[in-house]
C-alpha cells in the first residue's frame, strides 16, 4: 500500500475514532437534558423545556485588552477615524476577511462600545 494510502487510511480512522466519541458525548448530554427536565417538572415548571432557548458559547475575537491597544495603535497615527474605519483597519490588522459584512458589523459595535467606554472612565477620573 503505497504511503499516502496508509497516511489517509490512519486519518480516517482518526476522524471516525473522534466521531464516535462525539456520537458518546451527544448522548451523555441528552441524558442530562432528560435528568433537569425531569427535575423542572418535580419543582414545579409548568412550560416545555424544550421551549427553553439554548445558550451559545461567547465567541472572543480579542485577547484580553487586545482591542483597546490595537485602537490606541491606530489612533497614534493621528488620523481621526470612523467607527467603520477603525474597525476596518482592526480587521486588516488581524489578518480577517473585511468582506464579510456580519463580521465588520460585530467589530464596528466592539469599537464603539470601547470608546464609549473610554469616555466614561475618562469622565469619572475627573
Amino acid at each position: 500500500m503505497p504511503h499516502v494510502i496508509s497516511a489517509l487510511v490512519a486519518k480516517r480512522a482518526e476522524l471516525a475514532g473522534e466521531l464516535l466519541a462525539l456520537d458518546r458525548q451527544k448522548a451523555a448530554l441528552i441524558d442530562q437534558l432528560a435528568y433537569i427536565d425531569h427535575t423542572l417538572a418535580i419543582f414545579g415548571y409548568e412550560g416545555n423545556p424544550a421551549d427553553i432557548q439554548p445558550k451559545g458559547k461567547h465567541a472572543y475575537r480579542f485577547k484580553r485588552r487586545e482591542l483597546p491597544r490595537l485602537m490606541r495603535k491606530i489612533e497614534a497615527e493621528g488620523v481621526k477615524l470612523t467607527y467603520r474605519e477603525t474597525a476596518l483597519r482592526i480587521i486588516e490588522a488581524k489578518g480577517w476577511n473585511a468582506a464579510n459584512g456580519a463580521l465588520v458589523t460585530k467589530i464596528i459595535e466592539c469599537v464603539k462600545s470601547q470608546k464609549s467606554w473610554r469616555r466614561r472612565r475618562a469622565t469619572q477620573s475627573k
